[in-house]
């Protein structure tokens, strides 16, 4: 199956023409806010401080209120002053025309706007040239400014920084096919951006802090969140960055390109640099993707398949590079995006911790075919890769069951409180959703009916997950085989509650069947019941097996524990 790299190169310019109009809309109500805001202010002042001030009489100074969400101000009133023997009346105070709540100018420019008109000091700065312009006050308010400035920061920010990543994008469709770059190299700047908004939106708030605490405001002390959420995200900037220029930008050429569901997806990561070990783990997932819409809008994504390997390392030229060869499994769907579902292929590349960790992610073509890889990877490391492979999967699968095998017959044991964690979230989420659904359905009488409807699904969803999650926590399986007749036992805290008995023929009677995964950070750990089928049942032997790899493992030692001609 090819690739056009036409019809790539198109796709990719078109991306980044929406990228660039979709990064306009943040940027032009931004330069808007700078040139109609800030510049249009220093652009005032500096016409004016040409002109001539005169005495000037007051007729009337108030300070209006605008009601709406929030309550803004606005100074209104009028003046009149002489020029050459003409008189002038005006309604112009200051600069500033369009309502606000920043800080106390209005009241402060009012008193001072009634004491000089108390003391016959009142002045109006006139236009020499054109007498009938004129403003009472000719101050620039430099916490508007900075309010002000912050809005163009953030929009104008997220414009600029929108469209780069689609010249980005688009430039790196049109570099060269089957060379893919990590989202990290992009990762500081998303960082710095974010810590960027967090400081600057806090920022009139800390500035009106000390003040705000000394008048009784004490709960103010909280707006600290805010900065400190920045410095965090700024530390993790420097610390991204820092990983950045170390490495560089480590391109992942693919092998084959793009990499084939039927066939095989594998590729070589140059690194600029040598001397880094042979510490390295590869992971390849495919993921469901599904995003959600409205006010508080999120990606959630579910893991269909991964599998890991280490690659084979060499050194050349001043590089390091990792080969790496999959081999998925072949019902798995390709990569797609349509609306807000999309199926992606992604591999995780973990290295050295020191002295800067190296962690690397990269989204990866995938179409269905047949293809293969030429990478020539050593028949050595093959050899290493299995044999490391099955070495970790039988240390996993010896924490994981008690299990003893004797010719054709077994003793499988699942203990409970193997994966605490697990059930605990489980039980925990439940106790919450029902305490929440009780919380509303005792608020119901009073607070009225449609409490009822959503205390009770509240509550519905939360036992049943409470009581899994506490079943969880208890339950264990034995699983007995005895020349080919299978009994398995489920306990919940030491007591038997049920019995099942069936017999082990064939090994084609045993299923791999998903019981679940969690994630931690960028880990994912898949959770595997062992199944036999016999007609229509299915009887459990072993659950909760952790890896894939290792719940394999356990189906090929049950396979050849079978003596039967049907045995595969």
């Amino acid at each position: 199956m090819s690739t056009s790299k036409t019809g790539a190169t198109d796709t990719g310019s078109r991306r980044g023409i929406g990228m660039f109009i979709f990064g306009l809309m943040f940027l032009g109500p931004a330069l808007g806010i700078l040139l109609f805001g800030p510049l249009d202010t220093f652009r005032l002042h500096l016409v004016t401080s040409g002109w001539t001030q005169v005495p000037a009489t007051l007729q009337r100074i108030d300070i209006e209120y605008h009601h709406g969400d929030t309550t803004t101000y606005s100074l209104e009133g009028s003046y009149s002053y002489r020029v050459n023997g003409q008189e002038y009346l005006s309604q112009r105070i200051s600069y500033y025309e369009s309502p606000d709540n920043i800080g106390d100018w209005y009241t402060t420019t009012e008193n001072k706007i009634l004491r000089a008109s108390a003391s016959q000091g009142l002045t109006a700065w006139v236009n020499p040239d054109n007498p009938s312009e004129s403003y009472l006050v000719r101050d620039i308010r430099w916490e508007k400014i900075g309010f002000m400035m912050i809005f163009v920061l953030v929009f104008g920010g997220a414009g600029v920084g929108i469209m780069f990543f689609g010249r980005y994008s688009a430039r790196q469709s049109g570099e060269a096919q089957g060379v893919v770059y990590s989202g990290q190299n992009l990762m500081h700047w998303v960082l710095g951006f974010m810590s960027m908004i967090f400081l600057l939106i806090s920022l009139p708030a800390v500035l009106d802090l000390p003040s705000e605490f000394s008048a009784g405001n004490h709960a103010i002390v909280f707006v600290l969140i805010f900065p400190l959420v920045g410095a965090g995200l700024a530390m993790a900037a420097y610390k991204s960055r820092k990983n950045w220029l170390f490495y560089g930008r480590t391109p992942l050429y693919l092998n084959p390109a793009p990499g084939q569901v039927q066939g095989q997806v594998g590729g070589t990561l140059h690194i600029n640099k040598t001397g880094l070990g042979d510490q390295w783990n590869v992971r390849l997932k495919c993921l469901r993707q599904t995003r959600s819409t409205g006010k508080n809008s999120s990606t959630r994504e579910t893991l269909l398949w991964q599998s890991s390997t280490l690659p084979e390392v060499t050194e050349s030229n001043g590089e390091t590079r990792l080969a790496f060869v999959f081999n998925p499994d072949p019902e798995l769907p390709q990569s797609y995006r349509k609306g807000r579902k999309a199926v992606i292929w992604r591999v995780e590349v973990e290295g050295p911790t020191e002295p800067v960790t190296f962690q690397r992610q990269f989204v990866l073509p995938v179409v269905e075919g047949t293809g293969g890889s030429t990478l020539n990877i050593s028949a050595a490391h093959q050899s290493k890769v299995s044999r490391s492979q099955v070495a970790a999967a039988e240390a996993s699968l010896s924490k994981n069951l008690d299990m003893t095998l004797s010719g054709d017959d077994f003793v499988i044991r699942s203990a409970a409180g193997r994966h605490l964690s697990f059930f605990l979230v489980f039980m925990f989420a439940g106790i919450a959703f029902a305490g929440a659904g009780v919380f509303m359905l005792n608020q119901a009488a009073s607070e009225g009916i449609g409490l009822y409807f959503m205390g009770g699904v509240f509550f519905l969803v939360g036992l049943p997950l409470a009581l899994s999650g506490l079943f969880g926590l208890g339950r264990s399986l034995e699983s007995r085989c005895v020349d080919g007749k299978i009994e398995t036992v489920r306990h919940w805290m030491g007591r038997a509650l049920w019995r099942r008995a069936t017999e082990f023929k064939s090994a084609q009677q045993l299923e791999l069947k998903a019981a679940g995964s969690s994630t931690t950070g960028n880990s994912t750990k898949e959770y595997f019941h062992i199944l036999i089928r016999d007609g229509q049942r299915k009887v459990r032997i072993a659950e909760m097996v952790e890896g894939r790899e290792v719940a394999e493992l356990l189906m090929e030692k049950l396979r050849a524990s079978l003596v039967s001609q049907e045995l595969i």
